[in-house]
């Protein structure tokens, strides 16, 4: 090989190292992979089906099997703030369901009331490290809960909310299926959904 030849392939190598090296240390590094963000019993058995948001901050998809469907939301917090976020996602919820005033009071009603039986339970479990805020409830046919009446209950579901404070990620973790494969299979679901745990 030639001493121009040489210095060329020499060059060229040096460059394509440059370059691999950039590009494996400013890829986008995902919160959640793979589910790597959470730990649950079974969850293995679930398949990507959309990713909406894989980035450094935020990580929210969709995953599925035998018609049942797991949704991640997570997102990095920081430590001092990650209590009062969970609260007041919880609140957000619990208002959803609370009595509001119609907008156009009359006879027929002065206010807007959802249905006690559709109303989402909700309970907290775990010890204050790894409590776990959860709701179990109603969705519609867009998986979204809000649903007062029995021709919305498309799906029945259970939310979690946590804290992962050595991930520092607040976790927002759906468990749901069709209402008859949910309330046939309510004990089996439920169980996976307590059985959350953060991710390693």
């Amino acid at each position: 090989m030639t001493s121009a030849r040489y210095t060329a392939f020499l060059f060229l190598t040096v460059l394509s190292g440059i370059l691999i090296h950039t590009w494996w240390t400013k890829r986008p590094v995902s919160l959640c992979n793979t589910l790597s963000c959470i730990q649950m019993d079974d969850s293995s058995r679930f398949r990507n089906k959309d990713t909406y948001s894989d980035t450094q901050s935020t990580y929210r998809a969709l995953f599925e099997h035998n018609g049942r469907f797991l949704r991640i939301d997570a997102q990095r917090t920081a430590q001092n703030s990650a209590g009062q976020e969970r609260d007041a996602a919880v609140t957000k919820i619990k208002a959803m369901f609370e009595k509001a005033p119609a907008p156009y009071p009359g006879e027929i009603s002065d206010a807007i009331v959802c249905d006690p039986a559709f109303v989402p339970t909700y309970e907290e479990i775990g010890p204050d490290k790894a409590r776990i805020s959860l709701f179990v409830g109603y969705l519609n046919n867009r998986m979204t809960f809000g649903s007062c009446s029995q021709s919305q209950a498309v799906y029945r579901g259970a939310l979690a909310l946590m804290h992962c404070a050595e991930q520092s990620l607040l976790l927002r973790v759906e468990l749901i299926a069709k209402t008859d494969d949910f309330v046939i299979h309510e004990k089996e679901l439920m169980n996976q959904i307590r059985s959350l745990r953060c991710g390693k």
